[in-house]
């Protein structure tokens, strides 16, 4: 019996690349992944080398569906955008190679390429040696595009596609709500909003934010009870690297303020930054957003 009607979970909390320094890190060296669930449903947002552990962990919960049933078990996998540090968990992620499983593929098709088209291709022989083909799992795709919402029926793990302000699930225990951010650099990225119980997730990782604030992210975070936010940068250092599609911790605070969010995580922590440095800028950030952390792989939240 489950311990909790909604968790969400972080899995990978660094940005650009993974990194393992010699010292270790308390905060964690994987790239972005996230999930949320309910018992019977299982959400995984990016697949960066967070989802690798991920994986694992869903292994022991797999094998005891199976035993008591002959239906596929089903994971919804969203993403944000389809840059190299978000994708690169996926081949070793071991759901994939479990032929009970059934994985429903859901991202952006990016300048012209399907999503499924993208997947298949970090996956080639030149790159890969296990090709999309020879994934042991049953796959369904599908491209997202803005105002699309991903809901499900209480009695049923498929996930359910429909439109903002088209569709309105008569109950839902988890809905995710999308909007594009289109100044990531080449094709945007997705912002998502995950609702369950009258309580909401705002997922923003590679956004960077107007001074004053997006107003457009605001209203969608409005109100949010944890708002996960693209921090990569200091002020200093995002002077070097404006237009990078990142935001500075500053920009994160100032967004989480006008959104009037119950908590908020600093997010896709920049490589080089040491654990002291997010520490001290953890400290700084609590100067201008009190209820404010840094997002760690430790990081849980049950419902």
């Amino acid at each position: 019996m489950s311990d909790y009607q909604f968790m969400a979970k972080l899995y990978g909390v660094r940005g650009s690349y993974p990194i393992a320094p010699e010292e270790g890190t308390k905060v964690g060296g994987n790239t972005t992944c996230l999930m949320v669930r309910t018992p019977e449903h299982v959400v995984i947002f990016d697949a960066g080398s967070g989802i690798i552990r991920l994986g694992k962990e869903l292994i022991p919960e797999i094998i005891q569906h199976n035993q008591t049933s002959h239906q596929p078990f089903h994971i919804t996998l969203l993403f944000t955008h389809t840059h190299t540090d978000h994708l690169l968990g996926l081949p070793f992620f071991t759901p994939i190679y479990m032929p009970n499983v059934h994985l429903h593929f859901i991202g952006p098709a990016t300048l012209g390429m399907d999503f499924e088209d993208i997947i298949a291709t970090t996956v080639i022989p030149q790159f890969f040696p296990v090709g999309i083909n020879e994934f042991r799992c049953r796959k369904s795709f599908h491209n997202i595009d803005e105002n699309m919402m991903v809901y499900f029926n209480p009695d049923n793990p498929v996930p359910l596609i429909g439109r903002i302000g088209e569709t309105e699930p008569a109950f839902s225990p988890l809905t995710i709500y999308n909007m594009k951010y289109y100044f990531h650099p080449k094709d945007g990225s997705y912002v998502y909003r995950v609702e369950s119980n009258d309580k909401k997730l705002v997922f923003a990782t590679d956004v960077e934010e107007y001074h004053g604030a997006d107003q457009r992210l605001v209203t969608f975070s409005k109100n949010a009870d944890v708002l996960i936010h693209d921090a990569q940068y200091t002020a200093e250092q995002y002077r070097k690297f404006s237009g990078y599609g990142h935001s500075s911790v500053d920009l994160a605070c100032e967004a989480a303020r006008q959104a009037e969010v119950q908590k908020l995580l600093l997010f896709h922590h920049d490589p080089n930054n040491t654990d002291q440095m997010l520490y001290d800028i953890e400290k700084y950030a609590r100067t201008l957003f009190p209820n404010t952390e840094l997002a760690t792989e430790h990081w849980e939240w049950k419902l």
